[in-house]
């Protein structure tokens, strides 16, 4: 998926209905797998996967705007930004001792960020 090219408003659009849907699917999922008190965590966890995730796209597309930025390495800092965010969040987590069902929702998010890029890459056949 060239970061360049694709039309932002359209990828917003796609991109939080398919976390919309995504919530909705996940309501009678979590009632038979996550606990009564801790399905709030998993939520909690995932949120906080997903605005992560979203920030580092955002970053991601600031060379458009400012096109220096895509000479200097900036995308490429980026990705090592996104790994060692994610993995000092997962790392903050069993430090602070937060129950399993925060960091199982900031994981599965993670995945469903990924999936997402994924099939977005496959349709726009870039």
């Amino acid at each position: 998926m060239d970061l360049n090219s694709i039309n932002l408003k359209r990828f917003h659009l796609h991109y939080f209905s398919y976390l919309f849907v995504l919530l909705l699917l996940s309501f009678p999922l979590t009632i038979g797998l996550v606990e009564e008190g801790y399905r709030f965590l998993f939520y909690i966890g995932g949120a906080i996967s997903f605005a992560i995730q979203m920030a580092i796209l955002q970053l991601r597309f600031l060379p458009r705007k400012i096109p220096a930025l895509a000479e200097t390495g900036f995308p490429f800092f980026t990705v090592f930004l996104s790994f060692f965010l994610n993995l000092s969040i997962l790392t903050a987590f069993q430090v602070l001792e937060y129950p399993f069902e925060a960091t199982s929702g900031f994981l599965i998010a993670y995945f469903v960020h990924l999936l997402f890029l994924v099939f977005a890459s496959y349709f726009s056949g870039k």
